[in-house]
Parts: C-alpha cells; sequence; structure tokens
C-alpha cells in the first residue's frame, strides 16, 4: 500500500473519531444543563445542653451544667445520654443539702452532681435488659436498672430511687431521660455500708473477727469486690446468733485471721474479687471467691438466681436464692448483695464424670433429645461453641439405627472437624461440673474411615493439650482382653456389641477447680470424613477405669 493511502486512512480515522466526540457533546449537553437533585438531609434536633436549656422544668440541671463546665462538650458532636432530673427533683437534692440554689454548691459538688448523671454512650430504655446499663457514668458510678409498679404505673427505676418520667428523648448528639430523683452519690465503701445494716451485725462480726474488714474498706482503684452478705435472720434459721457461735462452728486454728482457718476461709467465701451486679452473676454459671481455687456455682431458676444448686449423686442440694429485690448495692468499691441463706464451701472427693456432650438444654428445649435429629447453627448452643464460617453447622442424632447403633443414649453429635476454616477447624464444649483432682479423660466416638484415612484431632482441657491424639479411622480391636486394651490406652465404653464404637484415653488431667471445665477438640489434618462424638468421662486416676459400660438408655452395664 501506498503512502498516501496510508495517509488518507489515518485522516478519516481522525475525522470519525471528532465526529463521534462532537455527537456525544451534543447528546450530553441538555443533561448537562440540568440541575440533579440531592436529597439532603440535616439533623435539626438541638444537641443536649440546648435542649435542656430550652426546656423550663430543667432549667436548674442545665444551669448546673453550666457550672460544671459540662455545657462545652454536651453541645458538641458525640454519644451521650443523660439522665437530667427536673426542677422538682433539683429542689429536693438542694434542700438536703441545706443549699437555696445551685451556686450555693462547690465547684466540686457540681460537677459530682452532673457527671453522675452523664453517660458517654447513646443508651434507650429498649437496652435496659440486664439489670445495670453497661457502661459506668463519667462519675464512675454504674446505674442499676429496674422495672417497678408504682400506683398501678410501670415505671423504669435507676439506682433503686429515681423513676424515669420522660424516657427516650432523641437529640442531636445522643439521648435524654427526665428523672424524678437526683442520684444519691456513692461514699461509702462494701464494709461501711454492710456496717450501717442492723441486720448484718453478725455478718459484720465475722469480717472484723477474721480481718476481711481491711479487705473491703479498701479505696484503691480498679479494685472492686462483691459481697454475699448473709442476714441475721438467715443466720439465726442456721442456729447461728453470735459471733461465738460461728467461731465454734468453724475457727478450727484458733486464729480466725489465718487465711487456712475454716472460719477465714467461711468467710471469704462469700467475697468475689471483681465488680458483679446480679446481671453479672446470672450471666457466668461460676464466680471465683476470695477463697483460692472455690468457685460459687450459680443457677438460673426462672426469676431465682441460686448460689451452690445442684445434683450431686441423683441428690438435689439445694442452694442459697439472691435476694434480688435487695441487692445491687453500689458502693465506691464494689457491690453488696443479700442472700437468704447462708452459702458453704462443699469440700468433695474426686468423682467421676460420665457425660453425654449432645445433652445440651437446647436440645432438650427443641423436644429432639433421643427422639429426633436437628441441624444446630451456631449461636444456638449456650454451652457449645466452634470455628469456621458463620453457616457452619452441627448435626445432632437422636435416633442411631444400624450400623450406628449402640451409642450411649443411643445418640451422637456430627461434626465436620477438619484443618480448614471452610469447614469447623475446632469445637469447644463446657462440661458439667469436675471436681478438684486428677482424672484419666476418655472419649468415645462412632469410627468413620476414609479408605483408611481420617482426621487427627488433639483434645484441650482449659487451654491444656493432652498427650494423646485422636485418630478418628480407628477402629477398637476385639482381639484383646479388656485389661489388655486398656493398658493401650482403649476400651469399650459401650454395652452393644457393636466394633463401630471406640473409645480412647486421651491423657491425664490435673483439674485446680471445682467448676465446669473447658473441653476442645481440635483438628491437626484435613481429610473428609466426620467426628461422630458419643462420651466423654472424666476418671479419677485411682479408680476403676473400664467398668460400667453403657447402654442406649444410658443405663450403667456392669460385667
Amino acid at each position: 500500500m501506498e503512502t498516501k493511502d496510508i495517509t488518507v486512512m489515518k485522516a478519516r480515522k481522525i475525522y470519525h473519531i471528532i465526529g463521534l466526540l462532537l455527537l456525544a457533546a451534543v447528546l450530553w449537553l441538555p443533561f448537562s444543563c440540568t440541575k440533579e437533585n440531592f436529597t439532603e438531609t440535616t439533623d435539626t434536633r438541638p444537641n443536649i445542653n440546648r435542649f435542656l436549656a430550652e426546656h423550663e422544668d430543667y432549667s436548674l440541671f442545665a444551669e448546673a451544667i453550666k457550672l460544671a463546665g459540662a455545657s462545652s462538650y454536651l453541645d458538641a458532636w458525640g454519644t451521650y445520654t443523660v439522665f437530667a432530673p427536673n426542677n422538682s427533683a433539683m429542689q429536693a437534692f438542694l434542700q438536703s443539702e441545706g443549699k437555696s440554689r445551685i451556686g450555693d454548691l462547690s465547684e466540686a459538688d457540681v460537677k459530682d452532681l452532673v457527671n453522675l448523671h452523664i453517660v458517654q454512650d447513646t443508651v434507650s430504655t429498649g437496652q435496659f435488659r440486664d439489670g445495670k446499663i453497661q457502661r459506668n457514668s463519667v462519675f464512675g458510678m454504674f446505674i442499676t436498672t429496674a422495672v417497678q409498679n408504682i400506683e398501678g404505673e410501670s415505671y423504669f427505676v435507676l439506682n433503686k430511687e429515681s423513676k424515669i418520667i420522660m424516657p427516650n428523648i432523641r437529640t442531636g448528639n445522643g439521648m435524654v431521660h427526665g428523672v424524678d430523683k437526683v442520684f444519691t452519690k456513692v461514699t461509702n465503701t462494701v464494709m461501711e455500708e454492710i456496717e450501717a445494716d442492723q441486720n448484718l451485725s453478725l455478718f459484720a462480726e465475722a469480717l472484723h473477727l477474721t480481718g476481711l474488714d481491711a479487705v473491703l474498706n479498701q479505696r484503691v482503684a480498679e479494685q472492686y469486690f462483691s459481697v454475699l452478705a448473709v442476714s441475721n435472720t438467715a443466720f439465726a434459721q442456721r442456729g447461728f446468733n453470735t459471733v461465738q457461735d460461728l467461731v465454734e462452728k468453724y475457727n478450727h486454728t484458733g486464729n480466725p485471721k489465718n487465711p487456712e482457718d475454716s472460719l477465714y476461709m467461711h468467710m471469704a467465701y462469700h467475697v468475689l474479687p471483681d465488680l458483679k451486679y446480679i446481671s453479672d452473676l446470672a450471666f457466668s454459671s461460676s464466680h471465683t471467691t476470695k477463697v483460692p481455687r472455690e468457685v460459687l456455682l450459680v443457677k438460673v431458676d426462672r426469676e431465682k438466681i441460686l448460689l451452690n444448686e445442684e445434683i450431686w449423686l441423683g441428690e438435689l442440694e439445694e442452694g442459697a436464692e439472691v435476694d434480688r429485690q435487695a441487692s445491687d448495692n453500689t458502693t465506691v468499691n464494689g457491690v453488696l448483695h443479700y442472700i437468704k441463706d447462708d452459702i458453704y464451701i462443699k469440700q468433695r472427693q474426686p468423682f467421676r464424670v460420665d457425660w453425654d456432650p449432645a445433652d445440651q438444654p437446647e436440645i432438650r428445649v427443641a423436644g429432639a433429645y433421643g427422639r429426633s435429629d436437628l441441624v444446630i447453627s451456631k449461636g444456638f448452643l449456650r454451652d457449645v461453641t466452634w470455628g469456621g464460617a458463620d453457616n457452619r453447622v452441627i448435626r445432632y442424632w437422636g435416633t442411631s439405627g444400624g450400623s450406628f447403633g449402640g451409642a450411649v443414649f443411643g445418640d451422637r453429635l456430627e461434626i465436620a472437624l477438619r484443618n480448614n476454616s471452610s469447614t469447623i477447624p475446632w469445637i469447644e464444649f463446657k462440661t458439667p461440673v469436675v471436681v478438684r483432682g486428677r482424672y484419666k479423660v476418655w472419649v468415645g466416638w462412632r469410627t468413620i474411615s476414609n479408605n483408611g484415612r481420617g482426621n487427627t484431632i488433639d483434645t484441650y482441657i482449659n487451654g491444656e493439650k493432652l498427650s494423646r491424639s485422636l485418630a478418628i479411622q480407628e477402629y477398637r480391636i476385639r482381639t484383646l482382653p479388656d485389661r489388655e486394651l486398656e493398658a493401650l490406652g482403649y476400651k469399650k465404653h459401650i454395652a452393644a456389641s457393636s466394633n463401630n464404637y471406640n473409645c480412647k484415653m486421651v491423657g491425664i488431667v490435673d483439674i485446680e477447680i471445682t467448676d465446669r471445665q473447658t473441653l476442645r477438640f481440635e483438628s491437626q489434618t484435613n481429610e473428609r470424613g466426620e467426628l461422630h462424638l458419643d462420651f466423654i468421662q472424666f476418671i479419677p486416676i485411682d479408680q476403676e477405669q473400664i467398668y460400667p459400660q453403657f447402654d442406649e438408655q444410658g443405663n450403667a452395664v456392669y460385667p
């Protein structure tokens, strides 16, 4: 092709491109001249400071905010909740202080007054679900919440003293609740609060005798105590009317200030070294106490909070009920609760635990336990958690027939436990209560073999890896006598004749604290095949390990 022809073709391409650009410009021009309509929204609500200043019934608290130097941040961007006392509440407070106006208060008192009523978070009454506001006030005190029926009407009551009379006013930077009483500034320690109640005089005497009073009088930053106090009335029901009665019952060293003395330990068992409101007590099934390695067990029965109530060796051991109405008394270094009976350290010897991990309360409530199968999503079981993607499920098989027959209680859990984040790399259980002691840990499962391959699974107790791994493809050796098999760390845990179920001793563990333990299975390999978990046992090392075996109804079977 000649140079001239090439030049002409290039020119034609350029003209073609220019034409397209001109056409686009013409088409775009009317749109470019048309104004685009955007919907713009601006929050025109006043901020907290201006809202209170503009409402006459809250003018006195607005004045206090200004004098305390809080108006600047309550008028700026942020997230705050203010529990604002109305003018009647403020006037009653000033009268109780012997003052006639806000300006008569000292600068420190005004700041404390304001800071008691501010939380640096946005909290509506719909979030009052657990007995206290999760974030403490600027003053540093937690605000407790409750619903009370007063003269036929239901009110939210804060700190047992102040009704919300104007709830949930949304402002530009948070929330305002109007209240009918100024919050009382806490000044007492837990011990001072105990001493202020004459019906706790015997409890207070015992604390003095043991020296625990000095501990509960400490005012150390970030050091809190929760005390479960026993009233004189409750002590009298147990036959204790004087401190000498307690000494004669418990004091065995002659020195009640000795931490090894039984009286000291008895009183220390009523002290939790942390800040625990009723909601916190109910949230966890156990809590540490001031007695080393001794915990307090908690059971929630509808509205009741029960301490140390449990079934032991088939018998119900009744617990002490927390007096919810009288409890949740905030102090500068903790919180004071009242209990309706005394609580005791339970001295127990190590005791075997034979546990079906599929026996979970939610499965029972669903009506599936021992009856039907159930697909279980994350979050459904309170005491079982697992890793992997959020959509990873485990399965409950409530009926195990055919080649799966013979399982203890006739059921099992199926867990796709593989070292792969797209499946379930680990699963954790909360065990039943295991008494302090030394145990052999046995795991029973239904063998699943994928052409002779299967996953290797490690077991952990409270974060401690046990010495022996599970290989879920292993079948039980049937040619060895029971004792020889036990010597190899295996046994037959089921009463049925099936060879498909195996049981392995995965290690020896020292349980330091009588409590529910955390048991974790973690896969080290990524083979196909699920863990079909049947049964778990904690058996003291000096007790019989093989028998009893268990049938499909959970009955113990001896040879």
